[in-house]
Protein backbone atom coordinates (compact mmCIF):
# COMPACT_ATOMS: atom_id res chain seq x y z
CA UNK A 1 0.00 0.00 0.00
CA UNK A 2 3.00 2.45 0.89
CA UNK A 3 4.54 1.01 -2.22
CA UNK A 4 1.30 2.27 -4.29
CA UNK A 5 1.27 5.58 -2.21
CA UNK A 6 4.83 6.37 -3.23
CA UNK A 7 4.64 5.82 -6.41
CA UNK A 8 1.20 7.66 -6.88
CA UNK A 9 2.51 11.17 -5.15
CA UNK A 10 6.37 10.47 -7.19
CA UNK A 11 4.46 10.71 -10.48
CA UNK A 12 2.74 13.84 -9.54
CA UNK A 13 5.40 15.57 -8.58
CA UNK A 14 6.84 14.53 -12.02
CA UNK A 15 3.98 15.80 -14.01
CA UNK A 16 4.35 18.85 -11.94
CA UNK A 17 7.80 19.46 -12.86
CA UNK A 18 7.22 18.64 -16.09
CA UNK A 19 4.61 21.67 -16.14
CA UNK A 20 6.49 23.85 -15.04
CA UNK A 21 9.47 23.40 -17.05
CA UNK A 22 6.87 23.75 -20.49
CA UNK A 23 5.84 26.76 -19.06
CA UNK A 24 9.45 28.07 -17.77
CA UNK A 25 9.04 32.04 -19.00
CA UNK A 26 6.83 31.64 -21.88
CA UNK A 27 5.40 35.35 -20.98
CA UNK A 28 8.65 37.12 -18.66
CA UNK A 29 10.91 36.41 -20.67
CA UNK A 30 11.84 38.81 -24.04
CA UNK A 31 11.17 37.89 -27.63
CA UNK A 32 14.13 35.85 -28.99
CA UNK A 33 16.05 37.47 -31.80
CA UNK A 34 16.46 35.27 -35.03
CA UNK A 35 18.45 33.60 -36.27
CA UNK A 36 18.34 31.53 -33.25
CA UNK A 37 20.24 27.83 -32.71
CA UNK A 38 19.13 25.63 -30.18
CA UNK A 39 21.52 24.89 -27.32
CA UNK A 40 21.69 22.81 -24.58
CA UNK A 41 20.01 24.62 -22.38
CA UNK A 42 17.29 25.38 -23.93
CA UNK A 43 16.42 21.26 -24.41
CA UNK A 44 14.43 19.73 -22.15
CA UNK A 45 13.91 15.92 -21.38
CA UNK A 46 11.32 13.63 -19.34
CA UNK A 47 10.52 10.20 -19.98
CA UNK A 48 6.67 9.97 -21.68
CA UNK A 49 3.75 7.87 -20.01
CA UNK A 50 5.06 4.90 -22.11
CA UNK A 51 8.71 5.45 -20.85
CA UNK A 52 7.19 5.68 -16.89
CA UNK A 53 5.95 2.25 -17.81
CA UNK A 54 8.68 0.86 -19.34
CA UNK A 55 10.72 1.97 -16.41
CA UNK A 56 8.51 0.45 -14.16
CA UNK A 57 8.67 -3.07 -16.07
CA UNK A 58 12.29 -2.94 -16.17
CA UNK A 59 12.14 -2.20 -12.20
CA UNK A 60 9.73 -5.23 -12.00
CA UNK A 61 12.04 -7.23 -13.99
CA UNK A 62 15.17 -6.06 -11.72
CA UNK A 63 13.66 -7.12 -8.51
CA UNK A 64 12.01 -10.70 -10.20
CA UNK A 65 15.92 -11.15 -11.26
CA UNK A 66 17.50 -10.39 -7.49
CA UNK A 67 14.58 -12.73 -5.88
CA UNK A 68 15.10 -15.60 -8.44
CA UNK A 69 18.96 -14.96 -9.09
CA UNK A 70 17.97 -15.18 -12.70
CA UNK A 71 21.02 -14.43 -14.89
CA UNK A 72 19.47 -14.48 -17.95
CA UNK A 73 16.38 -11.91 -16.18
CA UNK A 74 19.60 -9.74 -15.06
CA UNK A 75 20.85 -9.66 -18.55
CA UNK A 76 17.28 -9.21 -20.33
CA UNK A 77 16.74 -6.06 -17.95
CA UNK A 78 20.35 -4.45 -18.37
CA UNK A 79 20.07 -5.05 -22.15
CA UNK A 80 16.47 -3.56 -22.30
CA UNK A 81 17.60 -0.52 -19.64
CA UNK A 82 20.75 0.17 -21.67
CA UNK A 83 18.74 1.03 -24.92
CA UNK A 84 16.42 2.95 -23.08
CA UNK A 85 19.22 4.94 -21.54
CA UNK A 86 21.15 5.68 -25.03
CA UNK A 87 18.02 6.61 -26.57
CA UNK A 88 18.14 9.74 -24.05
CA UNK A 89 21.09 10.95 -25.78
CA UNK A 90 19.28 10.53 -29.34
CA UNK A 91 16.28 12.11 -28.70
CA UNK A 92 18.34 14.94 -27.45
CA UNK A 93 20.64 14.96 -30.13
CA UNK A 94 17.47 15.35 -32.36
CA UNK A 95 16.94 18.77 -31.45
CA UNK A 96 20.09 20.31 -30.57
CA UNK A 97 21.56 22.67 -33.59
CA UNK A 98 18.05 23.32 -34.92
CA UNK A 99 18.17 26.51 -36.24
CA UNK A 100 15.12 29.58 -36.76
CA UNK A 101 16.08 31.40 -39.42
CA UNK A 102 13.11 33.82 -40.14
CA UNK A 103 9.20 33.71 -39.34
CA UNK A 104 6.38 35.85 -41.09
CA UNK A 105 2.23 35.96 -41.79
CA UNK A 106 0.31 37.38 -44.30
CA UNK A 107 -2.09 39.56 -42.74
CA UNK A 108 -6.15 38.15 -42.66
CA UNK A 109 -9.42 39.08 -42.01
CA UNK A 110 -10.61 38.09 -38.37
CA UNK A 111 -12.56 34.76 -38.14
CA UNK A 112 -9.87 33.51 -40.80
CA UNK A 113 -6.66 31.79 -40.10
CA UNK A 114 -3.11 33.35 -39.86
CA UNK A 115 -0.61 31.28 -41.28
CA UNK A 116 3.06 31.48 -39.49
CA UNK A 117 5.73 30.76 -42.00
CA UNK A 118 8.63 29.97 -39.84
CA UNK A 119 12.02 29.24 -42.15
CA UNK A 120 14.47 26.78 -40.00
CA UNK A 121 17.54 25.04 -41.25
CA UNK A 122 19.05 21.92 -39.60
CA UNK A 123 22.28 20.90 -39.81
CA UNK A 124 23.68 17.29 -40.41
CA UNK A 125 22.83 14.86 -39.48
CA UNK A 126 19.13 14.70 -40.85
CA UNK A 127 16.51 14.56 -38.07
CA UNK A 128 13.78 12.81 -37.36
CA UNK A 129 9.81 13.07 -36.14
CA UNK A 130 10.06 16.34 -34.93
CA UNK A 131 6.70 17.64 -33.71
CA UNK A 132 6.46 21.72 -34.36
CA UNK A 133 3.37 23.67 -32.79
CA UNK A 134 1.93 26.93 -31.86
CA UNK A 135 -0.85 27.18 -29.11
CA UNK A 136 -4.38 25.70 -30.42
CA UNK A 137 -2.68 25.04 -33.27
CA UNK A 138 -2.41 21.68 -35.35
CA UNK A 139 1.21 19.89 -34.65
CA UNK A 140 3.29 19.39 -37.73
CA UNK A 141 5.18 16.31 -37.02
CA UNK A 142 8.68 16.88 -39.67
CA UNK A 143 11.12 14.90 -41.19
CA UNK A 144 14.31 17.21 -41.81
CA UNK A 145 17.32 16.90 -44.37
CA UNK A 146 20.64 17.90 -43.02
CA UNK A 147 22.15 21.31 -44.67
CA UNK A 148 19.12 22.40 -46.22
CA UNK A 149 16.35 25.04 -45.11
CA UNK A 150 12.53 24.42 -44.78
CA UNK A 151 9.22 26.27 -44.38
CA UNK A 152 6.87 25.35 -41.99
CA UNK A 153 3.19 26.77 -41.82
CA UNK A 154 1.12 26.99 -39.01
CA UNK A 155 -2.25 28.00 -39.37
CA UNK A 156 -4.02 29.86 -35.98
CA UNK A 157 -7.38 31.16 -35.76
CA UNK A 158 -6.84 34.64 -35.63
CA UNK A 159 -10.34 35.55 -34.35
CA UNK A 160 -10.15 39.24 -33.23
CA UNK A 161 -8.58 42.53 -34.98
CA UNK A 162 -5.75 44.34 -33.75
CA UNK A 163 -1.96 42.50 -33.96
CA UNK A 164 -2.38 38.93 -33.10
CA UNK A 165 0.77 37.57 -31.52
CA UNK A 166 0.92 32.73 -32.08
CA UNK A 167 2.56 32.29 -28.32
CA UNK A 168 5.62 30.57 -27.60
CA UNK A 169 6.47 27.92 -30.51
CA UNK A 170 7.12 24.13 -29.20
CA UNK A 171 9.46 22.05 -30.57
CA UNK A 172 9.72 18.58 -29.44
CA UNK A 173 10.46 15.13 -30.28
CA UNK A 174 9.94 11.32 -28.86
CA UNK A 175 12.04 9.70 -30.87
CA UNK A 176 13.48 6.95 -31.54
CA UNK A 177 11.62 4.66 -29.40
CA UNK A 178 9.08 6.93 -27.87
CA UNK A 179 10.36 6.66 -24.68
CA UNK A 180 11.57 9.73 -23.74
CA UNK A 181 10.25 13.39 -24.80
CA UNK A 182 12.82 16.27 -25.58
CA UNK A 183 11.16 19.36 -26.13
CA UNK A 184 12.26 23.52 -25.73
CA UNK A 185 9.90 26.35 -25.84
CA UNK A 186 10.99 29.65 -28.02
CA UNK A 187 8.95 32.70 -27.60
CA UNK A 188 9.62 34.78 -31.04
CA UNK A 189 8.56 37.77 -31.90
CA UNK A 190 6.14 36.61 -34.15
CA UNK A 191 3.15 38.83 -35.28
CA UNK A 192 -0.12 39.13 -37.63
CA UNK A 193 -1.88 41.57 -38.78
CA UNK A 194 -5.59 40.67 -38.51
CA UNK A 195 -8.22 43.29 -40.35
CA UNK A 196 -11.78 43.54 -39.05
CA UNK A 197 -14.46 40.72 -41.11
CA UNK A 198 -15.56 42.84 -43.98
CA UNK A 199 -19.87 43.06 -43.37
CA UNK A 200 -21.35 43.34 -46.96
CA UNK A 201 -23.41 46.63 -47.98
CA UNK A 202 -23.68 49.63 -50.06
CA UNK A 203 -20.96 51.30 -51.02
CA UNK A 204 -21.73 55.38 -49.33
CA UNK A 205 -20.03 58.29 -48.67
CA UNK A 206 -21.34 61.43 -46.46
CA UNK A 207 -21.59 64.99 -47.99
CA UNK A 208 -19.07 66.91 -45.30
CA UNK A 209 -16.64 63.81 -46.16
CA UNK A 210 -16.55 64.26 -49.76
CA UNK A 211 -19.22 62.69 -51.63
CA UNK A 212 -19.04 61.58 -54.72
CA UNK A 213 -20.14 64.12 -57.17
CA UNK A 214 -21.28 66.37 -54.02
CA UNK A 215 -23.96 63.98 -53.62
CA UNK A 216 -24.57 62.97 -49.19
CA UNK A 217 -24.98 59.44 -49.11
CA UNK A 218 -24.90 58.19 -52.55
CA UNK A 219 -24.20 55.30 -53.26
CA UNK A 220 -21.20 54.61 -56.01
CA UNK A 221 -23.00 51.53 -58.16
CA UNK A 222 -19.69 50.68 -59.19
CA UNK A 223 -18.13 51.88 -62.41
CA UNK A 224 -18.93 51.17 -66.07
CA UNK A 225 -15.74 50.69 -68.07
CA UNK A 226 -14.44 46.99 -68.08
CA UNK A 227 -10.37 47.28 -67.22
CA UNK A 228 -9.32 43.78 -66.76
CA UNK A 229 -8.88 40.98 -64.20
CA UNK A 230 -7.16 40.52 -61.27
CA UNK A 231 -6.91 37.58 -58.67
CA UNK A 232 -10.06 37.34 -56.28
CA UNK A 233 -9.83 38.80 -52.62
CA UNK A 234 -12.08 37.85 -50.36
CA UNK A 235 -14.63 40.88 -50.06
CA UNK A 236 -14.71 41.32 -53.97
CA UNK A 237 -18.46 41.51 -55.06
CA UNK A 238 -19.82 37.90 -56.59
CA UNK A 239 -20.88 39.56 -58.96
CA UNK A 240 -17.68 41.13 -60.55
CA UNK A 241 -16.43 37.38 -60.34
CA UNK A 242 -15.15 36.14 -63.93
CA UNK A 243 -17.38 33.33 -64.44
CA UNK A 244 -16.35 31.76 -67.46
CA UNK A 245 -12.29 31.97 -66.66
CA UNK A 246 -13.68 29.94 -63.90
CA UNK A 247 -15.41 27.27 -65.77
CA UNK A 248 -12.35 26.90 -68.04
CA UNK A 249 -10.16 25.99 -65.05
CA UNK A 250 -7.88 28.98 -65.26
CA UNK A 251 -8.32 29.74 -62.09
CA UNK A 252 -10.94 32.46 -59.55
CA UNK A 253 -10.46 36.22 -60.62
CA UNK A 254 -12.23 39.65 -60.23
CA UNK A 255 -13.40 41.70 -63.15
CA UNK A 256 -11.81 45.35 -62.58
CA UNK A 257 -13.25 48.84 -63.54
CA UNK A 258 -12.81 52.14 -64.31
CA UNK A 259 -14.50 54.51 -62.29
CA UNK A 260 -16.35 57.60 -63.49
CA UNK A 261 -13.63 60.55 -64.33
CA UNK A 262 -13.55 62.69 -61.15
CA UNK A 263 -15.53 60.09 -58.91
CA UNK A 264 -14.07 60.21 -55.46
CA UNK A 265 -14.91 58.80 -52.18
CA UNK A 266 -14.08 59.34 -48.79
CA UNK A 267 -15.71 56.51 -46.66
CA UNK A 268 -16.24 58.00 -43.10
CA UNK A 269 -16.71 56.13 -39.75
CA UNK A 270 -19.15 59.03 -38.50
CA UNK A 271 -21.65 58.80 -41.71
CA UNK A 272 -22.46 55.03 -40.60
CA UNK A 273 -25.38 53.67 -39.16
CA UNK A 274 -24.19 50.22 -37.40
CA UNK A 275 -24.75 50.54 -33.88
CA UNK A 276 -21.57 49.81 -32.42
CA UNK A 277 -17.61 51.06 -33.74
CA UNK A 278 -16.69 47.22 -34.48
CA UNK A 279 -19.40 46.72 -37.33
CA UNK A 280 -18.59 50.29 -38.32
CA UNK A 281 -14.95 49.34 -39.03
CA UNK A 282 -16.32 45.92 -40.89
CA UNK A 283 -18.79 47.95 -43.35
CA UNK A 284 -16.08 50.46 -43.65
CA UNK A 285 -13.19 47.18 -44.67
CA UNK A 286 -15.92 46.14 -46.97
CA UNK A 287 -16.20 49.26 -48.61
CA UNK A 288 -12.53 49.70 -48.91
CA UNK A 289 -12.38 46.46 -50.91
CA UNK A 290 -15.42 47.09 -52.96
CA UNK A 291 -14.00 50.43 -54.15
CA UNK A 292 -10.76 48.72 -54.67
CA UNK A 293 -12.15 46.28 -56.85
CA UNK A 294 -14.12 49.17 -58.95
CA UNK A 295 -10.51 50.75 -59.02
CA UNK A 296 -12.21 53.99 -57.41
CA UNK A 297 -10.27 56.86 -55.42
CA UNK A 298 -11.09 57.14 -52.19
CA UNK A 299 -10.07 58.03 -48.93
CA UNK A 300 -10.73 56.83 -45.10
CA UNK A 301 -11.94 59.02 -42.25
CA UNK A 302 -11.69 57.70 -38.69
CA UNK A 303 -11.85 59.50 -35.55
CA UNK A 304 -8.37 60.85 -34.87
CA UNK A 305 -7.38 60.12 -38.46
CA UNK A 306 -7.29 60.63 -41.93
CA UNK A 307 -6.06 58.80 -44.74
CA UNK A 308 -6.29 61.35 -48.30
CA UNK A 309 -7.96 59.73 -51.22
CA UNK A 310 -5.36 57.70 -53.41
CA UNK A 311 -6.04 54.28 -55.07
CA UNK A 312 -4.09 50.68 -55.35
CA UNK A 313 -2.57 48.36 -53.73
CA UNK A 314 -0.30 50.59 -51.35
CA UNK A 315 -3.27 52.41 -50.39
CA UNK A 316 -5.47 49.49 -49.91
CA UNK A 317 -3.05 48.10 -47.34
CA UNK A 318 -2.55 51.09 -45.85
CA UNK A 319 -6.18 52.14 -45.15
CA UNK A 320 -7.11 48.00 -43.87
CA UNK A 321 -4.38 48.49 -41.80
CA UNK A 322 -5.84 51.82 -40.07
CA UNK A 323 -8.92 50.04 -39.91
CA UNK A 324 -7.04 47.24 -37.90
CA UNK A 325 -5.46 48.89 -35.23
CA UNK A 326 -8.20 51.68 -34.87
CA UNK A 327 -8.46 51.56 -31.03
CA UNK A 328 -6.03 49.07 -29.96
CA UNK A 329 -3.80 49.65 -27.28
CA UNK A 330 -2.49 46.20 -26.91
CA UNK A 331 -1.95 42.94 -28.90
CA UNK A 332 -3.56 39.48 -28.98
CA UNK A 333 -2.08 36.91 -27.79
CA UNK A 334 -3.28 33.06 -28.75
CA UNK A 335 -3.31 31.12 -25.37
Amino acid sequence: MKICLWKSQFLKEMKLLSFKLFNKGSTSKPFITLPFTLSRKRIYILPTRHGWVFILILLAMLIGSVNYKNNLGFLLTFLLGGMAFVSIFHSYRNLLGIQILAVAAQPVFAGDRAVFKFSMRIKEPARAAVAISLPNAEKIVKDFDGNKDNWIRIPVAANQRGIFRPGSLLIATQYPLGLFRAWSTIRLDAQCLVYPRPLPGPLTTADDAGAVNGEEGRDIPGAEDFQGLKSYQEGDPLGHIAWKVLSRGQGLFTKMFVAQAGSTAMLDFDALLEPNAERKLSRLCAMILQACSHNLVFGLKLPGKVIDPNRGEVHRQQCLKALALYAITDTITNA
